[in-house]
């Protein structure tokens, strides 16, 4: 307002011609008359949302924590988390595919003719019955193959459960290996047995034949879309039949490569650290 500036021009000449102290005192009353001046304008050029308008006013929208976690576990662990369904044929699953029969190829060539070495565990005597590799328990380290095969039939949380029960097995297998090899020659020894014990366990129980059968799994489901099979091939059952059946095939091709994979890269490691 010109009432205002006609105030602030006379104060600041004032303080122009004024002592030291007078002039420290001038200028915080204008810097509080320019703050005043600027908090009165903002609010007669800001109008308030009274009455109908602050009614009509959108609400600021929140993702629930639910919400928010599905999608991180979604884009984290994909497949692994998802109910099964039918994807497109596109090249991205014919790759996963053809990575699938590699390994299952692989691991036959290997078990047929590669003659791959499998050492045996630090301290463990081989004429003492294992509970974990000659017993009934050692199904469990199938768990989650079964899960993978089941998985158009039953819930999701199945599926984790079965997971939860192999990686269990193969925990207390670990524990057990390492325990053994701390008897025997000490915490370096039980170190590189647990190790073992649970990298080999992961690979050949869990990780490549998840992998080779989900993808089984998920290929027979696309295909069962296409109207023109037979009425017989389009039951809920066959992709879970065929998945159980495909279990006992992939045993020993994978168990052998993934002996085949640490003897290459852990194995060395191990047996230069161990050998005096």
């Amino acid at each position: 307002a010109p009432f205002a500036e006609a105030i602030l021009h006379h104060a600041l000449r004032t303080a122009w011609h004024a002592p030291l102290q007078r002039r420290m005192a001038m200028a915080r009353i204008v810097a509080l008359l320019c703050l005043s001046a600027q908090t009165v304008a903002f609010h007669v050029k800001t109008p308030r949302l009274v009455g109908p308008k602050l009614a009509k006013a959108t609400p600021l929208r929140v993702a629930s924590p639910s919400l928010l976690l599905d999608g991180a576990l979604e884009q984290q662990v994909g497949t692994l988390l998802a109910e099964a369904a039918a994807e497109p044929i596109t090249p991205l699953l014919m790759g996963q595919l053809g990575v699938a029969s590699g390994l299952f190829v692989g691991g036959n060539a290997l078990a047929a003719f590669g003659d791959v070495e499998e050492p045996g565990e630090v301290g463990i005597d081989e004429n003492e019955p294992d509970i974990y590799r000659d017993s009934l328990l050692r199904y469990l380290g199938y768990a989650n193959e079964v899960g993978e095969a089941f998985r158009p039939l039953v819930p999701v949380e199945a599926v984790y459960v079965s997971y939860v029960l192999a990686i269990g097995y193969i925990l207390a297998d670990t524990l057990d290996k390492g325990s053994k090899g701390g008897k025997a020659g000490g915490a370096v020894f039980a170190a590189f047995g647990a190790i073992d014990t649970f990298m080999w366990q992961m690979l050949a129980s869990v990780v490549f034949p998840s992998f080779c059968i989900n993808r089984l799994v998920c290929l027979l489901l696309s295909l069962q879309t296409n109207p023109d099979i037979p009425e017989l091939l389009q039951a809920d059952w066959l992709p879970t039949a065929i998945g159980l059946v495909s279990i006992p095939l992939l045993i020993t091709p994978l168990d052998t490569l993934a002996h085949f994979v640490l003897n290459g890269s852990f194995r060395k490691v191990r047996s230069k650290v161990l050998t005096p």
